[in-house]
């Protein structure tokens, strides 16, 4: 991911949180703050002057259409080990395996620079179908707290880890 994938990684998200988050963030943050609140945020996180250890990637259909991305702190959590930030999928191309592409290349990526951490990542309770989709790619789903303030106030959210990440490279 780069300083150029931010408009779109952001325009991602703020959609993905449209299809999945209707009725959990309010409608007027979703329909009038979302999109410049994650323009802003993955514009100062993509253009950082000194980049940090965190690393995204992105998957594009043939035409370069951005379908999904994922950004991950490693080595974020000494329990709990590496962190995956965000993960969206467009929500036309949902369905299609992206989500787990994504998943497995992170875990991957993970595996070649050597960690042999967990990783883990948080879903909102209210995102039943997030979370069914980790739990089928081996997630222990555990934790429960309440979240960083998103969409103007927090939710109860679950850690999801992955304690071997490597079994994600067996899922097909």
């Amino acid at each position: 991911m780069t300083p150029a994938d931010a408009d779109a990684v952001a325009a991602l998200h703020a959609a993905s949180w449209r299809h999945a988050y209707r009725g959990v963030f309010t409608d007027h943050y979703l329909d009038h703050e979302a999109d410049a609140e994650r323009r802003t945020a993955w514009q100062a996180r993509l253009n950082s002057p000194t980049p940090p250890a965190d690393w995204g990637i992105v998957a594009e259909d043939p035409a370069g259409r951005l379908l999904g991305f994922a950004w991950v702190l490693p080595d974020h959590d000494p329990t709990w080990g590496d962190y995956i930030d965000n993960l969206h999928v467009a929500p036309d191309a949902k369905g299609g395996g992206i989500g787990r592409r994504l998943m497995q290349a992170v875990a991957e990526r993970l595996q070649r620079d050597g960690s042999t951490r967990p990783l883990y990542l948080w879903v909102l309770d209210a995102n039943t179908a997030a979370r069914a989709f980790y739990e089928r790619l081996g997630a222990e789903v555990t934790d429960p707290q309440l979240s960083d303030p998103l969409g103007g106030r927090q939710h109860p959210v679950w850690r999801c880890v992955w304690r071997q990440p490597a079994t994600l490279l067996a899922h097909a």
